[in-house]
């Protein structure tokens, strides 16, 4: 099975602006090396916030995440019309600059101090992370549950034509922490309702040598990259396999929380809520 990693060649860049009442979308897919979508607010200047990942990281590691000439071909001629930005990424969306930036500050401001609560998480496939739940009267779940967010990614994930809006699952939202020897093993996230829930992981810091890694069931290739901070990754229930390679250096903070159709609960779900010790 081919793997290609470290590089965040984008398979769908979202383009943003924003107007009094409502934020206009332009798609524009292109396959790529992670199943990416980007989000770029226009600026005074003409420029786009967020090109560059980064500015600790040199010129040479950005140049590495963007797709080569052949993944572009292979891109383009593949290229499908029909579907949400989610489906024609296969399974697996990333999107830059998720929160405008006051509040992605006030979001980081928070879960530093939530750094004070965090314990050693009990979950099966996850290897030396930490985690606490999110209090609910908290700006870090009020900013991941408002409406405007689920609007915000209905389109990309369901289309403009689709079967119901998304809400805010009834599950804690949870603050983690990838520390050095943090990872993931490989898995599928459980299905918690009748429909599928997306699962949203939410990039707060990363200075690590950490990358997410997931695999296109269409085509059995491997895809993966370097999580930015104020970015998205969005994966379905019972959908893409992936994982979180091993940090061995620096750290990775996240905020996970769900998106979904319907409350209506499958006995997973009940199951799932045993996991939440901390």
């Amino acid at each position: 099975m081919r793997m290609m990693s470290r590089r965040f060649g984008a398979v769908t860049r979202v383009e943003t602006t924003r107007g009094t009442r409502a934020r206009a979308v332009r798609v524009e897919t292109m396959r790529g090396s992670f199943g990416a979508a980007e989000t770029s607010r226009a600026t005074s200047g003409g420029r786009a916030r967020g090109e560059n990942y980064g500015g600790r990281r040199d010129a040479a590691t950005r140049a590495a995440r963007r797709p080569n000439a052949s993944e572009y071909a292979a891109a383009t001629t593949s290229k499908g019309g029909g579907g949400s930005a989610f489906e024609r990424a296969g399974g697996l969306l990333y999107v830059r600059n998720f929160f405008e930036p006051e509040t992605y500050e006030r979001v980081a401001k928070e879960c530093a101090k939530l750094r004070e609560s965090v314990t050693a998480e009990n979950r099966a496939c996850a290897r030396h992370r930490l985690g606490v739940m999110v209090p609910m009267d908290n700006f870090v779940h009020e900013a991941c549950v408002a409406s405007s967010v689920a609007e915000r990614l209905g389109t990309l994930l369901l289309g403009e034509e689709n079967d119901g809006d998304l809400v805010a699952g009834d599950v804690p939202v949870e603050f983690r922490i990838y520390p050095v020897g943090g990872s993931m093993d490989w898995h599928k996230d459980v299905a918690l309702y009748s429909k599928p829930q997306f699962e949203i992981v939410f990039t707060v810091t990363n200075t690590s040598d950490s990358t997410t890694e997931w695999e296109d069931e269409r085509t059995g290739m491997r895809y993966g990259g370097w999580t930015e901070p104020n970015s998205v990754i969005v994966v379905r229930a019972d959908g893409a396999p992936h994982r979180v390679t091993a940090v061995t250096r620096g750290e990775r903070s996240i905020v996970k929380f769900v998106l979904t159709q319907t409350l209506e609960k499958t006995d997973d779900f009940f199951d799932n809520l045993l996991t939440y010790t901390h």
